[in-house]
């Protein structure tokens, strides 16, 4: 019999980051994965700002973005009738542009997926407190009150280990059967449309010329065929959009490319994967039942306009992976993990619509222009394709873990109005740089505890004094300040903010120079006691 803390049941991007973010945390934990290796297909490509951030944690950051394909492939996604033709839109993805801005230390990378998971197994596997085990199947889960039982199946020998954990984590893809085991389902409408997912290589460069984007949608006589840069030399993905669920042949493969080039070239390039997909976006009724619980596409599935389905659910692991070590470490009680599902279902389901919104504005932009219509009002709606940081930075959580905001959130009418970082409740804590170099961000100080971030203007000795006299068995909490010689904005010099290991807001307060007191946040620490 193995006993662990945590069972991971699968080893894609989100099971490997949960099994880092409790290692993190102290706490061990078992990934189990039927595959043989790690996914050799790239689905995902894009890695936003915040994801980024939870990269810089692990210290991968710069190992992801050396992989990504820069300014010159990212600034702008196009549409034409074919990969050689002058597009009949150019439109500007900020979201996805790789540069420096001022609201992370981070840039937005778009890359592929095998090589973020293999960035993220490459920590894993130098990670004692990380037991992976390929090969693998978790078969007959259960629960009781005080454990989850699995029973672990090599899929070569059929040799069978039972395995208690004190809790479970499906994070095993869109076609998760932990969902059964708990008894929910995928509230979901598979949209009209199939794509024959396809990794070649091939040299294009004669025919994207200086039309290089993010995503180069071709609109052919016998149909859409989306051009995706993965590595901006020669490996390409095409997502050819056929009839059905059934593979087509890798000679129509190969002339429906060609077609979607534009040339009549004898262009020479190897096929090396394919698979069907079709989307099916939509949220599971529950995100957790007793001891197990869901993350990444076991949870919820996005279309994958905009790249929102990995990302949303690395926010989702965030969330849950500290809450879930601060209960198995004794820190604080089991009903802090229902706010999971509180705090992460309406960010899904938002995300999810939103990319749902985006594909029908673009489908709408396609359609008009294959019959010749003015498309002008439809280009301008497809702007919101990859100009959505305003989503992505500017969400605002609430739940028993976090202080109420006295004034409602301003309203942003539409993409157009941006992200302005703000100190609310909720919110994301704003990056601001902490040294004159700007090597080192606020928000390198979250991770692990609970953090008191002070205005420079507020007596740091007396708030550590404060802290000091906290019960010695609750939640961590450290105690930083900003410094008076770098731009604090939008901090208050007298201000102080509670932030969560995940670097969302709990509570904040202006006027704070004075005497502290503790009273006015300690409800929002989840103290054992408590």
């Amino acid at each position: 019999m193995t006993e662990v803390p945590v069972c991971i049941i699968g080893c894609g991007p989100i099971g490997l980051t949960g099994a880092l973010l409790l290692s993190r945390h102290g706490v061990p934990s078992l990934l189990v994965e039927r595959r043989s290796e790690l996914n050799t297909h790239p689905r995902s490509r894009f890695v936003d700002t915040n994801t980024m951030e939870l990269f810089r944690e692990f210290g991968i950051e710069k190992a992801v973005e050396a992989t990504g394909l820069g300014p010159a492939w990212t600034a702008y996604n196009r549409w034409s009738d074919s990969l050689a033709a002058e597009p009949y839109a150019n439109i500007p993805s900020p979201t996805f542009y790789s540069v420096a801005g001022p609201n992370s230390p981070c840039i937005p990378v778009m890359t592929v997926q095998d090589e973020v998971e293999a960035a993220l197994m490459t920590r894993v596997a130098a990670d004692p407190m990380i037991t992976v085990r390929f090969d693998t199947e978790a078969i007959d889960v259960t629960q009781t009150d005080d454990a989850t039982h699995l029973w672990l199946r090599d899929t070569n020998t059929d040799e069978r280990q039972p395995v208690t954990a004190r809790y479970t984590l499906g994070a095993d893809g869109p076609g998760s059967e932990t969902r059964q085991v708990i008894g929910t389902h995928l509230e979901a409408e598979p949209r009209p449309v199939y794509s024959q997912d396809v990794i070649f290589h091939a040299d294009l460069e004669a025919y994207v010329g200086d039309r290089k984007g993010s995503l180069l949608y071709t609109t052919t006589p016998e149909g859409i065929v989306i051009f995706q840069p993965l590595d901006g030399r020669r490996r390409w993905r095409c997502q050819v959009v056929v009839g059905d669920e059934n593979l087509i042949s890798e000679e129509a493969v190969s002339r429906r490319i060609r077609v979607a080039l534009g040339t009549d070239d004898d262009v020479e390039f190897a096929i090396l994967s394919m698979r069907m997909w079709q989307p099916t976006p939509g949220c599971v009724t529950r995100f957790s039942s007793g001891r197990i619980f869901l993350a990444g596409d076991a949870a919820h599935v996005s279309v994958p306009t905009g790249g929102m389905g990995n990302n949303t659910g690395f926010a989702g692991i965030r969330n849950l992976a500290w809450k879930l070590a601060y209960v198995v470490r004794g820190l604080a009680p089991a009903s802090i993990l229902e706010t999971y599902e509180t705090e992460h279902r309406p960010i899904a389901v938002e995300r999810i619509a939103f990319g749902v919104s985006t594909t029908d504005h673009m489908t709408r932009m396609m359609l008009g222009h294959r019959r010749g219509d003015d498309v002008s009002e439809h280009i301008q709606a497809t702007h919101q394709y990859a100009d959505y940081d305003h989503l992505l930075l500017g969400f605002e959580m609430s739940s028993e873990l976090i202080a109420p905001n006295p004034e409602p959130a301003p309203h942003l009418k539409d993409q157009g109005d941006g992200f302005v970082p703000l100190v609310r409740s909720g919110r994301r804590a704003p990056h601001v740089w902490v040294d004159a170099d700007q090597t080192e961000s606020v928000l390198d100080w979250f991770g692990t505890s609970y953090v008191l971030l002070l205005g420079p203007e507020c007596s740091r000795p007396a708030w550590e004094a404060a802290v000091a006299e906290m019960p010695p068995e609750g939640v961590p909490v450290a105690v930083h300040q900003l410094p008076h010689d770098v731009p604090l904005r939008p901090y208050e010099a007298d201000a102080v903010t509670l932030v969560r290991p995940d670097g969302i807001i709990a509570w904040c307060q202006e006027g704070s120079g004075g005497p502290p007191d503790m009273s006015e946040f300690s409800e929002y620490l989840p103290n054992r006691a408590s």
